[in-house]
């Protein structure tokens, strides 16, 4: 996915500090591992090597990631298949102290070979803990959609959340009574208590009984509210070719919305992102037209969308690295800051800008290390007030 960089107990491993972006989530989750290309932004994925090395290691820790990667004639590929990590799913309810958590930085969390079920598994347990900030990002825009625009997927979670209770939970030490689950075991682990008292808080925070018919039985369970407020959705874009996964982001419900530029590999034009029902919007103002045959901007009848929450955009690192150009940055950045949407720059990757027009191109071959991240001279490390200062619902 190209947003492999910040250290943490399910991330990909050690990370050098020399360019290290201020820390815009705390942690990584991984639930599910494995993905498989949808575009050139993909060309030299970044967790594609961070899981191939992994796999390499052997052993135990290695076997985790086992067959998930092939290898091809110059670099490791995807093999297409997805493990879905049952032991790590819960993480999140055992961490009270609040965190901004990246989901699935090693896959898609909304892989087209991920079952629904999987998926709603996943927001379950965002659902209960709802002291954290998760923050999702895609290649897979229209399911992520499809998913959202489902009048069924709330209440399926309502439901799931019992099942954890009754069916997972169990495998952390602790019954569904919150007893240790062996016989004659003494008091339970302090982290099997913990997780049972969080999923409880954390049930009564989102789901709600809908009323029955009158002098009847409770209706059945519901989220609320829907969407989740402790939820970021983004969509990983590379050029003006990809933008329509933007229009497809801009088209679903969250609380949340972002878009990821990285690997940057052609100018974008956010302000011209096609939508499904065959019009443009302005992703960064929230406006909506349709073009006439002679490439006019007509305004349009249809509502007007919510303009993007943030933008982050960075350069590609990695053997056979593309090179970012200085003006398709600069660009991007202006039309952020014009439009009041913060911007965050990563990292230029392998390749350096040289905006004093003593090379051919703006951009020279240095190094990720040398390459830095600034932009004529400072760096881009805007973060939205609610991602920063996330705080869950009294």
């Amino acid at each position: 996915m190209g947003l492999v960089s910040e250290p943490g107990p399910f991330s990909i491993g050690p990370m050098s500090p020399r360019l290290t972006s201020p820390a815009w989530y705390d942690v990584t989750w991984n639930p599910t591992v494995g993905c498989s290309p949808v575009g050139p932004g993909c060309d030299h994925c970044e967790a594609l090597r961070t899981v191939a090395q992994l796999a390499r290691m052997g052993g135990k820790g290695g076997a985790r990631y086992a067959g998930l990667t092939t290898t091809g004639r110059a670099r490791p590929e995807w093999s297409g298949e997805i493990h879905v990590r049952d032991d790590i799913l819960t993480w999140p309810l055992l961490q009270r102290r609040r965190r901004r958590i990246l989901v699935g930085s090693l896959s898609d969390p909304f892989h087209e070979k991920l079952t629904t079920e999987t998926v709603d598994a996943m927001h379950v347990v965002m659902t209960i803990a709802h002291w954290h900030r998760f923050i999702m990002l895609t290649r897979r825009a229209e399911r992520m959609r499809a998913y959202y625009a489902d009048p069924r997927a709330p209440a399926r979670i309502a439901t799931q959340i019992e099942h954890l209770a009754t069916a997972v939970l169990p495998g952390l030490g602790l019954s569904s009574h919150g007893r240790g689950g062996s016989a004659g075991a003494g008091a339970e682990h302090p982290a099997a208590a913990g997780a049972r008292r969080n999923r409880a808080a954390g049930a009564a925070q989102a789901v709600r009984q809908e009323a029955g018919s009158e002098g009847g039985e409770a209706g059945p369970a519901a989220l609320d509210p829907w969407p989740l407020p402790n939820i970021s959705l983004g969509v990983a874009v590379e050029s003006q070719d990809r933008a329509g996964r933007i229009g497809e982001l801009l088209q679903t419900p969250a609380n949340l919305r972002w878009v990821c530029f990285e690997p940057l590999l052609g100018p974008v034009q956010p302000d011209l992102v096609p939508v499904a029902d065959g019009g443009y919007a302005d992703a960064l103002r929230g406006g909506r037209f349709d073009i006439d045959w002679r490439g006019r901007r007509l305004g349009s009848a249809e509502p007007m969308l919510r303009p993007l929450d943030w933008v982050v955009a960075g350069g590609e690192t990695g053997a056979g690295a593309r090179p970012t150009d200085l003006v398709w940055v600069q660009d991007l950045r202006d039309r952020c800051t014009a439009a009041g949407v913060p911007f965050f720059f990563k990292q230029w990757g392998e390749w350096a800008s040289v905006p004093d027009g003593s090379v051919a191109r703006n951009v020279v071959r240095r190094g990720h290390r040398a390459a830095g991240r600034l932009i004529d001279g400072r760096s881009w490390d805007e973060i939205p007030t609610a991602m920063r200062e996330y705080r869950p619902r009294a």
